[in-house]
Protein backbone atom coordinates (compact mmCIF):
# COMPACT_ATOMS: atom_id res chain seq x y z
CA UNK A 1 0.00 0.00 0.00
CA UNK A 2 2.60 2.56 1.08
CA UNK A 3 5.69 1.06 -0.57
CA UNK A 4 6.61 -0.84 -3.72
CA UNK A 5 5.51 -4.25 -2.52
CA UNK A 6 5.56 -6.51 0.46
CA UNK A 7 7.64 -9.00 -1.52
CA UNK A 8 10.37 -6.39 -2.17
CA UNK A 9 10.60 -5.53 1.51
CA UNK A 10 10.31 -9.16 2.56
CA UNK A 11 13.19 -10.07 0.29
CA UNK A 12 15.33 -7.24 1.58
CA UNK A 13 15.45 -8.68 5.09
CA UNK A 14 16.80 -12.04 3.80
CA UNK A 15 14.64 -14.47 5.77
CA UNK A 16 15.94 -17.97 6.40
CA UNK A 17 12.72 -19.60 5.25
CA UNK A 18 9.86 -18.59 2.96
CA UNK A 19 7.42 -19.71 5.64
CA UNK A 20 8.74 -17.24 8.19
CA UNK A 21 7.49 -13.74 7.52
CA UNK A 22 9.48 -11.92 10.16
CA UNK A 23 12.23 -14.40 10.90
CA UNK A 24 15.02 -12.01 9.95
CA UNK A 25 13.98 -9.25 12.31
CA UNK A 26 11.74 -11.04 14.79
CA UNK A 27 13.41 -14.39 15.07
CA UNK A 28 10.36 -16.60 15.38
CA UNK A 29 7.56 -18.04 13.26
CA UNK A 30 4.86 -15.39 12.83
CA UNK A 31 1.23 -15.60 13.90
CA UNK A 32 -0.03 -14.01 10.68
CA UNK A 33 -1.86 -16.11 8.10
CA UNK A 34 -3.19 -14.73 4.82
CA UNK A 35 -6.67 -15.91 5.78
CA UNK A 36 -6.52 -13.54 8.74
CA UNK A 37 -7.07 -10.61 6.42
CA UNK A 38 -10.80 -11.30 6.53
CA UNK A 39 -10.82 -10.33 10.21
CA UNK A 40 -10.22 -6.71 9.31
CA UNK A 41 -13.15 -6.31 6.93
CA UNK A 42 -15.44 -4.19 9.07
CA UNK A 43 -18.30 -1.74 8.84
CA UNK A 44 -16.59 1.14 10.64
CA UNK A 45 -16.73 4.30 8.53
CA UNK A 46 -13.13 5.47 8.32
CA UNK A 47 -14.08 8.45 6.16
CA UNK A 48 -15.26 10.34 9.25
CA UNK A 49 -12.08 9.66 11.16
CA UNK A 50 -10.75 12.75 13.00
CA UNK A 51 -13.85 14.73 12.00
CA UNK A 52 -13.95 18.16 13.63
CA UNK A 53 -17.06 20.17 14.34
CA UNK A 54 -18.08 23.38 16.07
CA UNK A 55 -18.74 22.16 19.60
CA UNK A 56 -20.20 25.52 20.60
CA UNK A 57 -23.05 25.32 18.09
CA UNK A 58 -26.12 24.11 19.94
CA UNK A 59 -29.86 24.57 19.66
CA UNK A 60 -30.56 23.17 23.11
CA UNK A 61 -29.20 25.88 25.38
CA UNK A 62 -27.09 29.00 25.79
CA UNK A 63 -23.80 29.29 23.95
CA UNK A 64 -20.90 27.70 25.77
CA UNK A 65 -17.64 29.43 26.70
CA UNK A 66 -15.39 30.45 23.83
CA UNK A 67 -12.46 28.65 25.43
CA UNK A 68 -14.11 25.33 24.59
CA UNK A 69 -13.87 25.99 20.87
CA UNK A 70 -10.18 26.75 21.26
CA UNK A 71 -9.58 23.22 22.54
CA UNK A 72 -8.41 21.03 19.65
CA UNK A 73 -9.65 17.44 19.41
CA UNK A 74 -7.71 14.81 21.34
CA UNK A 75 -6.99 12.58 18.36
CA UNK A 76 -5.92 9.56 20.37
CA UNK A 77 -9.43 9.38 21.82
CA UNK A 78 -10.78 9.12 18.27
CA UNK A 79 -8.46 6.17 17.77
CA UNK A 80 -9.84 4.67 20.98
CA UNK A 81 -13.40 5.18 19.73
CA UNK A 82 -12.70 3.39 16.46
CA UNK A 83 -10.91 0.61 18.35
CA UNK A 84 -13.96 0.07 20.55
CA UNK A 85 -16.24 -0.13 17.50
CA UNK A 86 -13.96 -2.68 15.90
CA UNK A 87 -13.82 -4.77 19.05
CA UNK A 88 -17.63 -4.82 19.20
CA UNK A 89 -17.47 -6.42 15.74
CA UNK A 90 -15.10 -9.09 17.03
CA UNK A 91 -11.90 -7.61 15.60
CA UNK A 92 -8.72 -8.36 17.54
CA UNK A 93 -7.35 -4.86 18.23
CA UNK A 94 -3.77 -4.40 19.43
CA UNK A 95 -3.73 -1.27 21.57
CA UNK A 96 -0.55 0.77 21.14
CA UNK A 97 -2.30 4.15 21.31
CA UNK A 98 -3.04 5.02 24.95
CA UNK A 99 -0.32 5.81 27.48
CA UNK A 100 -1.43 3.23 30.01
CA UNK A 101 0.73 0.33 31.19
CA UNK A 102 -0.76 -3.12 30.68
CA UNK A 103 0.51 -4.42 34.00
CA UNK A 104 -1.94 -4.97 36.87
CA UNK A 105 -1.94 -2.99 40.08
CA UNK A 106 0.07 -4.84 42.73
CA UNK A 107 -2.00 -7.30 44.77
CA UNK A 108 -0.84 -5.73 48.02
CA UNK A 109 -2.20 -2.35 46.90
CA UNK A 110 -5.57 -3.90 46.04
CA UNK A 111 -5.67 -5.72 49.38
CA UNK A 112 -4.92 -2.48 51.22
CA UNK A 113 -7.71 -0.73 49.31
CA UNK A 114 -10.22 -3.41 50.29
CA UNK A 115 -9.17 -3.11 53.92
CA UNK A 116 -9.53 0.66 53.76
CA UNK A 117 -13.02 0.46 52.25
CA UNK A 118 -14.19 -2.04 54.85
CA UNK A 119 -12.72 0.15 57.59
CA UNK A 120 -14.73 3.13 56.38
CA UNK A 121 -11.79 5.08 54.93
CA UNK A 122 -14.13 6.78 52.47
CA UNK A 123 -14.42 10.25 53.96
CA UNK A 124 -12.56 13.51 53.32
CA UNK A 125 -8.92 13.69 54.36
CA UNK A 126 -6.58 16.57 55.04
CA UNK A 127 -6.37 18.50 51.76
CA UNK A 128 -2.61 17.93 51.74
CA UNK A 129 -3.15 14.16 51.79
CA UNK A 130 -2.88 11.72 54.66
CA UNK A 131 0.35 12.16 56.58
CA UNK A 132 1.40 8.47 56.43
CA UNK A 133 1.42 8.67 52.62
CA UNK A 134 3.33 11.94 52.55
CA UNK A 135 5.81 10.43 55.01
CA UNK A 136 6.14 7.33 52.83
CA UNK A 137 6.94 9.49 49.80
CA UNK A 138 9.43 11.50 51.82
CA UNK A 139 11.17 8.30 52.92
CA UNK A 140 11.17 7.03 49.34
CA UNK A 141 12.99 10.17 48.27
CA UNK A 142 15.45 9.63 51.13
CA UNK A 143 16.18 6.16 49.71
CA UNK A 144 17.18 7.95 46.51
CA UNK A 145 19.48 10.33 48.37
CA UNK A 146 17.03 13.26 48.42
CA UNK A 147 15.86 15.16 51.48
CA UNK A 148 12.24 16.15 50.76
CA UNK A 149 10.25 16.89 53.95
CA UNK A 150 6.69 15.58 53.95
CA UNK A 151 5.43 19.12 54.55
CA UNK A 152 6.48 19.97 50.98
CA UNK A 153 4.51 17.07 49.48
CA UNK A 154 0.93 17.61 48.34
CA UNK A 155 -1.13 14.54 47.39
CA UNK A 156 -3.14 15.32 44.25
CA UNK A 157 -5.98 13.91 42.18
CA UNK A 158 -3.70 12.22 39.69
CA UNK A 159 -0.70 13.93 38.16
CA UNK A 160 -3.21 16.02 36.21
CA UNK A 161 -4.32 17.58 39.47
CA UNK A 162 -0.70 18.33 40.31
CA UNK A 163 -0.06 19.96 36.94
CA UNK A 164 -3.20 22.09 37.17
CA UNK A 165 -2.31 23.12 40.71
CA UNK A 166 1.25 24.05 39.72
CA UNK A 167 0.12 26.14 36.74
CA UNK A 168 -2.56 27.86 38.83
CA UNK A 169 0.02 28.69 41.50
CA UNK A 170 2.65 30.11 39.14
CA UNK A 171 0.78 32.06 36.45
CA UNK A 172 -1.43 35.12 36.13
CA UNK A 173 -4.01 35.86 33.43
CA UNK A 174 -2.03 37.05 30.42
CA UNK A 175 1.29 35.60 31.55
CA UNK A 176 2.90 32.77 29.60
CA UNK A 177 4.35 29.33 30.19
CA UNK A 178 7.42 28.28 28.21
CA UNK A 179 6.69 24.80 26.87
CA UNK A 180 8.50 22.47 24.48
CA UNK A 181 6.84 21.47 21.23
CA UNK A 182 6.10 18.51 21.07
CA UNK A 183 4.38 18.15 24.44
CA UNK A 184 1.75 16.22 26.36
CA UNK A 185 -1.47 17.63 24.84
CA UNK A 186 -3.26 18.27 28.14
CA UNK A 187 -0.57 20.65 29.42
CA UNK A 188 -1.53 23.63 27.22
CA UNK A 189 -5.17 23.07 28.18
CA UNK A 190 -4.25 23.32 31.87
CA UNK A 191 -2.44 26.58 31.15
CA UNK A 192 -5.38 28.01 29.25
CA UNK A 193 -7.81 26.92 31.98
CA UNK A 194 -6.08 29.21 34.48
CA UNK A 195 -6.09 32.15 32.05
CA UNK A 196 -2.46 32.02 30.98
CA UNK A 197 -0.96 31.40 27.53
CA UNK A 198 1.61 29.00 26.12
CA UNK A 199 4.87 30.21 24.59
CA UNK A 200 5.91 27.30 22.41
CA UNK A 201 9.60 26.44 22.12
CA UNK A 202 10.14 24.44 18.94
CA UNK A 203 12.45 21.47 19.39
CA UNK A 204 13.76 18.71 17.16
CA UNK A 205 15.91 15.60 17.14
CA UNK A 206 19.12 17.59 17.59
CA UNK A 207 18.08 18.57 21.13
CA UNK A 208 16.29 15.31 21.96
CA UNK A 209 13.02 17.23 21.59
CA UNK A 210 13.85 19.20 24.72
CA UNK A 211 14.34 22.98 25.00
CA UNK A 212 17.80 24.39 25.58
CA UNK A 213 19.12 27.24 27.68
CA UNK A 214 20.12 29.07 24.51
CA UNK A 215 16.54 28.96 23.26
CA UNK A 216 15.18 30.24 26.56
CA UNK A 217 17.61 33.14 26.62
CA UNK A 218 16.68 34.04 23.06
CA UNK A 219 12.91 33.70 23.29
CA UNK A 220 11.83 34.45 26.87
CA UNK A 221 10.22 37.79 27.64
CA UNK A 222 8.99 39.47 30.80
CA UNK A 223 5.57 37.82 30.58
CA UNK A 224 7.06 34.32 30.50
CA UNK A 225 6.72 33.51 34.20
CA UNK A 226 6.99 29.74 34.17
CA UNK A 227 8.95 27.00 32.41
CA UNK A 228 7.73 23.41 32.28
CA UNK A 229 10.03 20.51 31.48
CA UNK A 230 9.16 16.82 31.13
CA UNK A 231 11.82 14.43 32.35
CA UNK A 232 11.36 11.99 30.56
CA UNK A 233 8.78 13.35 28.14
CA UNK A 234 5.61 12.18 26.51
CA UNK A 235 5.55 11.54 23.50
CA UNK A 236 9.28 10.98 22.96
CA UNK A 237 10.49 9.18 26.08
CA UNK A 238 13.46 11.56 26.01
CA UNK A 239 14.88 13.05 29.21
CA UNK A 240 16.41 16.49 29.58
CA UNK A 241 20.20 16.18 29.30
CA UNK A 242 21.73 16.64 32.74
CA UNK A 243 23.82 19.68 31.86
CA UNK A 244 20.87 21.44 30.24
CA UNK A 245 18.65 20.60 33.20
CA UNK A 246 21.13 22.14 35.61
CA UNK A 247 21.57 25.24 33.46
CA UNK A 248 17.84 25.81 32.95
CA UNK A 249 17.17 25.32 36.65
CA UNK A 250 19.77 27.98 37.51
CA UNK A 251 18.41 30.28 34.80
CA UNK A 252 14.90 30.10 36.25
CA UNK A 253 16.18 30.89 39.71
CA UNK A 254 18.42 33.75 38.58
CA UNK A 255 15.67 35.32 36.44
CA UNK A 256 13.01 34.84 39.12
CA UNK A 257 10.91 32.42 37.09
CA UNK A 258 9.05 29.34 38.24
CA UNK A 259 10.12 25.88 37.07
CA UNK A 260 7.75 22.91 36.90
CA UNK A 261 9.28 19.51 36.17
CA UNK A 262 6.97 16.70 35.11
CA UNK A 263 8.57 13.54 36.51
CA UNK A 264 5.61 11.24 35.94
CA UNK A 265 7.88 8.82 34.07
CA UNK A 266 11.09 9.46 35.98
CA UNK A 267 10.90 6.14 37.83
CA UNK A 268 10.41 4.37 34.51
CA UNK A 269 13.79 5.50 33.19
CA UNK A 270 16.14 2.95 31.64
CA UNK A 271 19.31 4.89 32.37
CA UNK A 272 20.62 4.42 35.90
CA UNK A 273 22.33 7.81 35.68
CA UNK A 274 18.99 9.58 35.15
CA UNK A 275 18.02 11.15 38.46
CA UNK A 276 15.26 13.38 39.73
CA UNK A 277 15.62 17.09 39.09
CA UNK A 278 15.27 17.49 42.85
CA UNK A 279 18.91 16.42 43.08
CA UNK A 280 19.80 19.70 41.35
CA UNK A 281 17.67 22.17 43.25
CA UNK A 282 14.70 22.47 45.59
CA UNK A 283 13.63 25.69 43.85
CA UNK A 284 11.08 24.07 41.56
CA UNK A 285 7.77 22.21 41.53
CA UNK A 286 7.96 18.49 40.71
CA UNK A 287 4.94 16.46 39.58
CA UNK A 288 4.80 12.76 40.42
CA UNK A 289 2.27 10.01 39.79
CA UNK A 290 1.22 6.62 41.07
CA UNK A 291 -0.29 5.84 37.66
CA UNK A 292 2.65 4.75 35.54
CA UNK A 293 5.33 3.24 37.77
CA UNK A 294 2.87 1.72 40.24
CA UNK A 295 0.24 0.84 37.59
CA UNK A 296 -2.58 2.75 39.25
CA UNK A 297 -3.95 4.79 36.34
CA UNK A 298 -7.60 4.51 37.34
CA UNK A 299 -6.99 5.26 41.00
CA UNK A 300 -6.36 8.95 40.21
CA UNK A 301 -3.52 9.61 42.60
CA UNK A 302 -0.39 11.71 42.25
CA UNK A 303 1.71 14.17 44.20
CA UNK A 304 3.34 17.55 43.89
CA UNK A 305 6.62 18.50 45.53
CA UNK A 306 6.35 22.21 46.27
CA UNK A 307 9.29 24.61 46.73
CA UNK A 308 9.51 26.08 50.20
CA UNK A 309 8.55 29.57 49.06
CA UNK A 310 5.18 28.34 47.71
CA UNK A 311 4.06 25.65 50.16
CA UNK A 312 1.40 27.46 52.18
CA UNK A 313 -0.22 29.29 49.26
CA UNK A 314 -0.28 26.22 47.00
CA UNK A 315 -1.77 24.02 49.69
CA UNK A 316 -4.46 26.61 50.35
CA UNK A 317 -5.30 26.60 46.65
CA UNK A 318 -5.55 22.80 46.70
CA UNK A 319 -8.17 23.01 49.45
CA UNK A 320 -10.43 25.02 47.16
CA UNK A 321 -9.75 23.17 43.90
CA UNK A 322 -9.94 19.53 44.97
CA UNK A 323 -10.83 19.19 48.70
CA UNK A 324 -8.71 16.02 48.73
CA UNK A 325 -7.59 13.03 46.69
CA UNK A 326 -9.66 9.82 47.03
CA UNK A 327 -9.20 8.65 50.60
CA UNK A 328 -9.24 4.90 49.99
CA UNK A 329 -6.74 5.33 47.13
CA UNK A 330 -4.39 7.18 49.47
CA UNK A 331 -4.63 4.37 52.00
CA UNK A 332 -4.03 1.78 49.28
CA UNK A 333 -0.97 3.64 47.98
CA UNK A 334 0.81 3.06 51.28
CA UNK A 335 1.35 -0.49 50.05
CA UNK A 336 3.27 0.81 47.02
CA UNK A 337 6.33 1.22 49.18
CA UNK A 338 6.28 -2.32 50.55
CA UNK A 339 8.82 -4.83 49.29
CA UNK A 340 6.46 -6.84 47.07
CA UNK A 341 5.05 -3.78 45.32
CA UNK A 342 8.47 -2.25 44.69
CA UNK A 343 9.72 -5.60 43.38
CA UNK A 344 6.77 -5.78 40.97
CA UNK A 345 7.32 -2.21 39.81
CA UNK A 346 10.99 -2.83 39.08
CA UNK A 347 10.20 -6.05 37.23
CA UNK A 348 7.77 -4.14 35.04
CA UNK A 349 10.29 -1.35 34.41
CA UNK A 350 12.86 -3.85 33.19
CA UNK A 351 10.27 -5.52 30.98
CA UNK A 352 9.46 -2.16 29.40
CA UNK A 353 13.15 -1.74 28.60
CA UNK A 354 13.16 -5.16 26.95
CA UNK A 355 10.12 -4.18 24.89
CA UNK A 356 11.84 -0.98 23.79
CA UNK A 357 14.90 -2.93 22.72
CA UNK A 358 12.69 -5.41 20.87
CA UNK A 359 10.63 -2.78 19.08
CA UNK A 360 13.06 -0.13 17.87
CA UNK A 361 15.37 -2.14 15.58
CA UNK A 362 12.38 -3.86 14.02
CA UNK A 363 10.63 -0.57 13.31
CA UNK A 364 13.83 0.75 11.73
CA UNK A 365 14.08 -2.37 9.57
CA UNK A 366 10.55 -1.66 8.32
CA UNK A 367 11.50 1.85 7.18
CA UNK A 368 10.40 3.91 10.16
CA UNK A 369 12.79 6.60 11.38
CA UNK A 370 13.38 6.67 15.14
CA UNK A 371 14.36 10.13 16.35
CA UNK A 372 16.32 8.84 19.32
CA UNK A 373 16.25 5.88 21.65
CA UNK A 374 13.82 6.66 24.50
CA UNK A 375 15.42 7.20 27.90
CA UNK A 376 12.30 6.01 29.69
CA UNK A 377 8.50 5.82 29.81
CA UNK A 378 6.91 3.48 27.23
CA UNK A 379 6.72 5.54 24.06
CA UNK A 380 8.65 5.77 20.83
CA UNK A 381 8.20 8.82 18.61
CA UNK A 382 8.47 7.80 14.98
CA UNK A 383 8.90 9.67 11.70
CA UNK A 384 6.98 7.91 8.91
CA UNK A 385 7.94 10.33 6.12
CA UNK A 386 9.61 7.55 4.10
CA UNK A 387 6.37 5.56 4.25
CA UNK A 388 3.49 8.06 4.34
CA UNK A 389 2.97 11.82 4.31
CA UNK A 390 -0.12 12.09 6.52
CA UNK A 391 0.00 10.46 9.94
CA UNK A 392 -3.73 10.90 10.56
CA UNK A 393 -4.63 9.04 7.39
CA UNK A 394 -1.97 6.43 8.11
CA UNK A 395 -3.29 5.80 11.64
CA UNK A 396 -6.90 5.71 10.42
CA UNK A 397 -6.22 3.20 7.67
CA UNK A 398 -3.91 1.14 9.87
CA UNK A 399 -6.50 0.54 12.57
CA UNK A 400 -9.39 0.06 10.16
CA UNK A 401 -7.50 -2.44 8.00
CA UNK A 402 -5.29 -4.24 10.51
CA UNK A 403 -6.66 -3.61 13.99
CA UNK A 404 -3.41 -1.96 15.16
CA UNK A 405 -4.08 1.25 17.09
CA UNK A 406 -1.40 3.97 17.27
CA UNK A 407 -1.52 7.74 17.78
CA UNK A 408 -0.94 10.45 15.15
CA UNK A 409 1.74 12.93 16.13
CA UNK A 410 -0.54 15.92 15.61
CA UNK A 411 -1.78 15.38 19.17
CA UNK A 412 1.60 16.48 20.47
CA UNK A 413 2.95 19.16 18.13
CA UNK A 414 1.84 22.30 16.35
CA UNK A 415 5.08 22.73 14.43
CA UNK A 416 6.35 19.31 13.34
CA UNK A 417 5.36 18.06 9.88
CA UNK A 418 2.34 15.70 9.83
CA UNK A 419 4.52 12.63 9.45
CA UNK A 420 5.01 11.67 13.09
CA UNK A 421 3.32 8.96 15.12
CA UNK A 422 3.60 7.77 18.70
CA UNK A 423 3.69 4.08 19.50
CA UNK A 424 3.15 2.98 23.10
CA UNK A 425 4.82 -0.34 23.82
CA UNK A 426 2.21 -1.24 26.41
CA UNK A 427 1.62 -4.80 25.21
CA UNK A 428 3.52 -8.04 25.85
CA UNK A 429 6.30 -8.96 23.45
CA UNK A 430 4.22 -11.44 21.47
CA UNK A 431 1.54 -8.82 20.84
CA UNK A 432 4.16 -6.28 19.79
CA UNK A 433 5.52 -8.76 17.27
CA UNK A 434 2.01 -9.44 16.01
CA UNK A 435 1.44 -5.69 15.61
CA UNK A 436 4.69 -5.31 13.67
CA UNK A 437 3.70 -8.17 11.43
CA UNK A 438 0.32 -6.64 10.62
CA UNK A 439 1.94 -3.26 10.01
CA UNK A 440 4.44 -4.80 7.60
CA UNK A 441 1.64 -6.44 5.61
CA UNK A 442 -0.28 -3.14 5.58
CA UNK A 443 2.70 -1.13 4.32
CA UNK A 444 4.12 -3.54 1.78
CA UNK A 445 1.13 -5.52 0.45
Amino acid sequence: MYSSSFDDWYGSIKPRSDSCLFVAIVGETPHYKKSDARKYQNTVDCTTFFHEENILRSTKGPALANRLQAIPPFHVMEVVRIAEELELQGVDVIHLEVGEPDFPTSASVIDRACEALRAGKTRYTDARGIKPLRDALSNWYVSKGLDIPSDRIQITVGASGGLLLAFAATTNPGSRVLMADPAYPCNPRFVEAVGADVHWIKTDVTTQFQPTLAQLREKATDIDRTLILAHPANPTGQAVPQVELEQMSKWCQHTNRHLIVDEIYQNLSFNDALTSSLAISDWHFVVGSFSKYFNMTGWRLGWLVIPEYAVEATQRLAQHLFICAPSFAQEAALACFEHDSLRDAETHRLELKERRDLLIPRLEAMGFKIAAEPDGAFYVFVDISDIAKDSQQFCAELICKTGVAITPGIDFSESLPPTWIRIAYTQPADRLLEALERMARFIYD
